[in-house]
């Protein structure tokens, strides 16, 4: 094993953060396996569950500006303590929406736009706050292992979510995620990094949100790159519970199985960007991951077509879109930790959660109607048009300089 593919946990705040988050990040999956299934089942369209992705993700984009300056201002720890809190509570009034009521997709829609708030104010402040658990030397790898830890997450999660819907209610799944917040809320309370903001000299001001992207021009196009990719590919996710009950043939269970398969294809291309990744291999990680997507959503587009191997070319493809899109976006995410002032480090990050938080949106309005109205896969072979349409960006994009540490 690449003894430096573990190198940020070495710090005593890192690992602590890292313990709470993945035993919540699971929790967070079986929440969201589940709200997209049910939205599903009670209409029996993608556009509801593209909708319910909208509302877990737009406001992020809506928000970001204040929550990019409240990041710079405010403790990181006080806010992140805050907004766990707060999602905590969100998924326990959900479980009480789902089970003691009769659900309706508009009211699933607006417990989706109440995470999506709270995640507005929770990411930039969480993103940011690595620095302050780790080194900026070690930021890098933080970034690649929080990527495993989520895709593992993004694993384990909806597949068991999948089973317990399959013989019980999704509100186990909401009360799971609810119990979840306490692993993490008892974790940050022991870290004794307070996230302070960077001191200023007297008279100074932080640059603005116009300043950070007119200077940055690496940073730019990393978020520039991020954003692309985001737009062509998370929409997936979305349509995956018409890909399995559809195109498949399978229930709740399938659906799980499928986002099992991204995660698990993430988790090893972050584990491989943790073990392997430099600045010398940065732009082929790029640019193979962008092939590596549009390969696999071709895949899953013509897996109904395999007859007898459906089930198999299906987790294959699921798998490898997976793999690619991580590929890309925690390879951009490191490069901005890297390129970004400690002065504006929030502001960076709300930036990178706003372009992500838009385009994210924007390709489920647009990818899941079309899924419902000329099926998904047409659908999926656009998104894959759009993936193979960033390499030519990516190759301008590597005549510029990596980013360096310091």
């Amino acid at each position: 094993m690449n003894q430096s593919m573990f190198r940020a946990l070495r710090h005593r705040d890192y690992r602590l953060y890292y313990l709470g988050q993945g035993l919540s990040l699971i929790g967070s999956w079986m929440q969201t396996t589940a709200l997209a299934w049910l939205a599903f089942s009670l209409t029996g369209q993608s556009s509801w569950t593209a909708a319910v992705a909208i509302g877990m993700i737009l406001p992020t984009a809506i928000l970001a500006p204040l929550a990019g300056i409240l990041a710079d201002r405010v403790p990181k720890r006080r806010l992140v303590l805050a907004s766990q809190t707060a999602f905590g509570m969100q998924a326990a009034a959900l479980a009480a929406y789902a089970s003691c009521g009769s659900p309706t997709a508009w009211g699933l829609v607006a417990f989706a736009w109440l995470g999506g708030v709270v995640q507005a104010i929770d990411l930039p402040a969480r993103l940011s706050f690595l620095k302050d658990l780790t080194s900026r030397e070690d930021l890098p790898n933080a970034v690649a292992l929080n990527s495993v830890q989520f895709n593992l997450a993004r694993a384990v999660g909806p597949a068991v979510a999948g089973w317990i819907i399959s013989v019980a209610e999704p509100a186990i799944c909401f009360i799971a995620n609810a119990a979840s917040y306490l692993a993490v809320l008892g974790c940050l309370a022991f870290i004794r990094a307070l996230g302070e903001p960077a001191p200023r000299r007297a008279g100074e001001t932080p640059p603005s949100f116009f300043l950070v992207l007119r200077d940055g021009g690496e940073l730019r196009f990393f978020i520039f790159l991020a954003t692309g990719a985001a737009l062509f590919g998370w929409p997936m996710l979305s349509l995956l519970p018409q890909v399995a009950a559809d195109g498949l043939g399978w229930h709740a269970a399938g659906h799980g199985w499928l986002l099992s398969a991204v995660g698990g294809g993430a988790m090893v291309s972050a584990m491989g960007i943790a073990a392997w990744g430099h600045d010398g291999n940065l732009w082929p990680r790029v640019r193979g991951g962008l092939l590596l997507t549009a390969l696999g959503q071709a895949v899953l587009a013509g897996a109904p077509m395999f007859s007898s191997g459906a089930t198999g070319a299906a987790l294959a493809g699921a798998a490898l879109a997976g793999m690619g899109l991580i590929m890309v976006l925690a390879t951009a995410q490191g490069a901005v930790q890297q390129l970004a002032d400690d002065r504006s480090r929030g502001r960076a990050m709300a930036l990178w959660t706003m372009g992500l938080s838009l385009a994210t949106p924007i390709g489920n309005a647009v990818f899941g109607p079309l899924a419902d109205t000329a099926g998904h896969p047409l659908a999926l072979t656009v998104m894959m048009g759009g993936m193979i349409s960033l390499l030519m960006p990516a190759g301008f994009g590597s005549r510029l300089s990596p980013p360096r540490a310091g």
